[in-house]
Order: structure tokens, then C-alpha cells, then sequence
């Protein structure tokens, strides 16, 4: 499943540099009145009533509830984080079932059937997760946290800023799409790669360094004021990190024939990724301006 940036999104991400700061320590009031209509409402997708049953049961066993009845006040305001993550994996891993659900209306020779409990559960969380800039996602029915508020406040924004001016506007268009691809989920993590990439090239360009590869803009580097002494060896580091990066990205992304189901990216590299080519398009355009 795929989600566009809303308006709002798009709105702090030109003005600010950020879709949000990330919430680790407590549950958005929204997210959980959002995550109740999915659970509800089955997603309006035909859901059997038979999963939720089987998830309130769950949680009763889990969580040593006195009743069913208590499971809205739990997802909407009853559970601490922990608790609330706890929830959503007991109830994916019970969409993943199937259950027996009997015909409507009873026939002669009529028999239950087998129906998908809510297979695609995890992906409408992650959705939602990334909506309300809640600092997690699910993967193959774990919750993960990922994202680092610090690293965002201190190179993603500043590198946005830094890239707001005349001549770095390759700059800025590549690693906004680095960003929103580090956040769109598994998929898209390997052009979340290939966009910091291309950023932190168009930096060097941007930078005023010549060359139209890779190699002969370390070269340029090596060679430059940008430099100095202290940090002798830079330029030829950068570039390995960057012939890694495609590297990683040819083994595990799509773009290269890879079949389809192939792994994704690790989200820790995606990170690495963006954070690191972030600092550095903060450093080059220090240093350019300083010239």
C-alpha cells in the first residue's frame, strides 16, 4: 500500500525542512482514535467479525483484562505505549488467520467457509504510523523503532535550510526525495539511497567542484580549500561510502533485476544513509559560503 503526502505534509516539509518531529514516549490522541476506526471498522474491507472477536480474546489473555468490553477504552486511552504495541501485534498476527464464517442465510447443503481474517492490517498501521509521525513501524508482525528526533533536529533540518539557496536547488530536490523515501516505507528504501546519492553529487557540484562523476568530484575534493589538513583522507571515504551505498542498493533493491520479494534495505542503512549525506551537505555548504 501506497500514501501520498497531504497538503499539510507537503506544507512542513517546503517551510521547515520536516514532516514532524518523530513520537517515541506517547501515543498521539489522533493515532489512537484512527487506529480504533481501522479495528472497528475492519478497515471497510469485509473483515470478519470473527478476527475481532479472536483479538479481544487475546488481549484478555495477555493483558489479563476482566472483559471484551473494555478494548475501545484500551486502544482510544487506557494503554501505555508499550501496552498499545503490544495490542496492534496481537492483532495482526491474528489477521493473518483464517476463520470459519457461516453463510448468511442457512440453506439446504449450506456449509461454513474459510475467510481471511485482515491479512493487510500491517500495512494500513504503517500508514497510519507515518501520518501521525509515530516513531515506529511493523514488520512481518514486529513493531520497530525507527527514526531518531535528534539526527532530525540536527542534520535532516539543517541540511534542508542549508540547501535553500541560489545554485542548490539539485541539492534540495534530491535529498527531500531521500527523506520522503527513508519514510515511505520497505519499498522505497533502496531510492532512499540513490537520492542521497545524488544529493550529496549535487552538493559537490553545487559546491563549485568540477567533474561529472563521481570520481573525478572526490578528486576535486581532495584537491580543494574545502579540506583542510585535519581531515586528510575525507574525500576518498566518501566515495566508498557512496560505491557501498550502490552496492547495497543493487543487492537488495528492484532496480537491477532483482526478483520481486527480494529483502528491502534494512532501515538502519536507509537512515545511515540520509544522515550522513544530510551532515555532509551541511559541511559543504558552511564551507563554501565561507570562502
Amino acid at each position: 500500500m501506497d500514501r501520498r503526502l497531504r497538503f499539510s505534509e507537503r506544507t512542513r516539509l517546503a517551510t521547515e525542512g520536516t514532516l514532524g518531529d518523530l513520537q517515541h514516549d506517547v501515543v498521539p490522541e489522533t493515532l489512537r482514535n484512527a487506529v480504533w476506526h481501522v479495528l472497528a471498522q475492519g478497515g471497510g474491507t469485509g473483515v470478519p467479525r470473527e478476527w475481532l472477536g479472536e483479538v479481544k480474546a487475546q488481549c484478555m489473555r495477555h493483558f489479563g483484562w476482566s472483559n471484551e468490553g473494555v478494548f475501545e477504552f484500551q486502544v482510544r486511552q487506557g494503554t501505555s505505549v508499550e501496552e498499545f504495541l503490544d495490542l496492534l501485534e496481537i492483532a495482526v498476527e491474528a489477521g493473518v488467520k483464517k476463520y470459519w464464517r457461516s453463510p448468511p442465510v442457512r440453506t439446504v447443503g449450506s456449509q461454513p467457509k474459510l475467510v481471511p481474517g485482515f491479512p493487510h492490517l500491517e500495512d494500513e498501521l504503517n500508514l497510519l504510523f507515518d501520518r501521525h509521525r509515530f516513531g515506529y513501524r511493523m514488520e512481518n508482525g514486529e513493531i520497530q523503532r525507527v527514526g531518531s528526533p535528534a539526527l532530525n533536529d540536527m542534520v535532516v533540518g539543517p541540511a534542508l535550510l542549508a540547501s535553500q539557496r541560489p545554485g542548490w536547488e539539485e541539492v534540495d530536490r534530491a535529498y527531500r526525495e531521500a527523506v520522503s523515501h527513508q519514510r515511505g516505507g520497505p519499498d522505497e528504501r533502496d531510492d532512499a539511497l540513490t537520492s542521497a546519492n545524488a544529493a550529496v553529487e549535487a552538493a559537490l557540484k553545487a559546491a563549485g567542484l568540477q567533474g561529472d562523476r563521481l570520481g573525478s568530484l572526490s578528486k576535486a575534493l581532495r584537491n580543494s580549500d574545502l579540506v583542510p589538513s585535519e581531515l586528510k583522507g575525507v574525500p576518498e571515504a566518501l566515495g566508498v561510502l557512496l560505491k557501498r551505498q550502490e552496492a547495497i542498493r543493487s543487492n537488495h533493491g528492484d532496480a537491477h533485476g532483482k526478483a520481486p520479494g527480494s529483502p528491502a534495505v534494512p532501515q538502519a542503512l536507509a537512515d545511515l544513509a540520509v544522515h550522513w549525506a544530510g551532515a555532509f551537505i551541511v559541511y559543504l555548504a558552511e564551507m563554501s559560503s565561507s570562502r
